[in-house]
This record gives C-alpha cells, structure tokens and sequence, in this order.
C-alpha cells in the first residue's frame, strides 16, 4: 500500500511512534533493477514547453534529467533549511 502524504504529515509530529515497517514484496516474485534497489518514484505533470526547457538545459548542462532533478531536489532542500539528501548521480551513466 502507498504511503498517503497525510500518513508522511502525521509521521512528522514530534511524539509520534515509529511507523509500522513498510510491507516486503518477495524478490523471487518481483525483479527490480539494480539501479532502482530501495529508491521511490517523483513525478508530475507540467506543460510540454517547460519540460523541453528543462531537458534542455539538462543536456547543455551534460546531465541526466534524474541529475538535474536531485540537484533541484536539494536546492529546496536548502531552501527550506534541511540538509541535501540526494546524491546527484544516474544509475544509465556508466561511471569512468
């Protein structure tokens, strides 16, 4: 079952127990591809010209979409006072 952001806001009040652990899917049932062990899925849905905009500036920046989105990802991070938390790297570069 997915986590509903009113589960994630409730987790967040101090005094809160741990929240139960989330449900293991049998690995001999599901293959997952290594690069996406233990990560999540962001998405959204944003008009056709600001995304040709950001793949653009993600390719003149010679990165990965996925890159430029954890760079942004920690630029609200810091935003926000938080610290970075996302690793800018793509599991489809093969690493030098």
């Amino acid at each position: 079952m997915k986590t509903s952001l009113k589960d994630i806001a409730a987790d967040m009040k101090p005094g809160r127990a741990e929240p139960a652990p989330a449900k293991v899917i049998d690995p001999k049932n599901y293959r997952t591809a290594e690069t996406r062990a233990d990560t999540r899925q962001v998405s959204g849905h944003f008009p056709a010209e600001d995304v040709k905009a950001f793949k653009r500036m993600a390719l003149e920046a010679d990165m990965d979409v996925q890159e430029m989105m954890a760079e942004a990802f920690n630029m609200a991070f810091e935003r926000y006072g938080l610290p970075n938390r996302m690793e800018i790297v793509s599991g489809r570069r093969k690493r030098a």
